[in-house]
């Protein structure tokens, strides 16, 4: 049965809301039985702790921490060799912002969550409809360090978390709502053609074994996620393939009724490739470029060719 036997979880108590809150997880963990407790510091220490939490046959591995480190837990997880088949994952919002868990983890503030969590973990453990499905994306760019994670976007995109770090971020506000107001200020700033948000970034892409095309890229978003910040959805390519993307061209018509559309999950008839707007669905992807890119919400070189590829799919418990 999925989530049988000992319970493991990792925590990165340098992540957003742990760093003021995790005096009280690492208390309320404490007197929930069966869940091991290993609290990491450094990226080293995540190896130590899952071969610690393998040998210990742990049935579910619950990871408490922002979008960065789920990421870089679930890669070393999948490729690091300590599980010869992975465990059953739960993700806690630990983060400044929990995308991943937004999607695919424990609901709610960190602290609802992590009672979430210990009243499922010491009842019946039931997983019956709460089992969900997600690749993890291989990242390789242009300086050859393969990184891990979910969600990754370039264009906009990255003008946005910019805006959000410098003008959100250090005034304390996170999850959702930080990330609801940079994606409306950048929104906006596109629409006024600010030229602070109203940038564009020549990419080359070629999907799975297709020829690659070239774009002008207003907004490019790429997931293995389904819903990202705040409810969006704005994946609607058809077909197989692990990898949702979505890409609006410089110059889309209708860019601010569009968007509201397409991120809402509700593709109207303009979104359209003849009128700038694309999405498809992969298992691996080639990008070219020169500019930046915002993996799991950190900002990253390009280097120029970015491969990405689809993991196998984990099973997420969505509580």
């Amino acid at each position: 049965m999925p989530g049988a036997g000992p319970i493991g979880l990792i925590s990165n108590p340098h992540s957003g809301h742990n760093r003021d809150q995790f005096q009280f997880i690492d208390t309320r963990i404490a007197r929930c039985q069966g869940i091991r407790h290993c609290v990491t510091n450094t990226t080293e220490d995540i190896d130590l702790a899952l071969n610690e939490l393998a040998s210990e046959k742990i049935g579910l591995l619950a990871i408490n921490g922002g979008d960065g480190t789920a990421s870089a837990v679930l890669g070393r997880l999948l490729f690091g060799g300590a599980f010869a088949e992975p465990p059953l994952i739960a993700l806690l919002p630990g983060g400044t912002a929990n995308m991943n868990a937004g999607d695919v983890g424990v609901r709610g503030s960190l602290k609802k969550a992590v009672e979430r969590f210990c009243r499922w973990s010491v009842g019946q453990r039931s997983t019956a409809g709460l089992l969900r499905q997600r690749a993890l994306m291989r990242v390789t760019p242009g300086d050859g360090a393969e990184r891990f994670g979910m969600f990754l976007g370039a264009g906009a995109v990255i003008h946005g978390t910019e805006y959000a770090h410098r003008e959100i971020h250090s005034r304390g506000l996170r999850d959702d709502l930080s990330l609801a107001l940079g994606t409306l200020r950048t929104v906006w700033g596109v629409s006024r053609n600010d030229p602070r948000f109203n940038r564009h970034e020549r990419i080359s892409l070629a999907l799975d074994a297709q020829p690659a095309r070239v774009f002008d890229t207003l907004i490019l978003a790429v997931s293995t996620l389904e819903r990202l910040s705040f409810g969006m959805r704005p994946f609607y390519g058809t077909g197989p393939g692990a990898i949702r993307l979505t890409l609006f061209e410089r110059g889309c018509t209708r860019f601010t009724r569009s968007f509201a559309t397409i991120v809402s999950g509700r593709a109207g008839r303009h979104a359209t490739p003849a009128n700038g707007y694309h999405s498809h669905n992969a298992d691996s992807l080639q990008l070219a470029i020169d500019g930046k890119l915002n993996l799991d919400g950190e900002l990253l070189d390009a280097g120029g060719q970015v491969a990405i590829r689809a993991s196998r799919p984990l099973t997420f418990l969505r509580l």
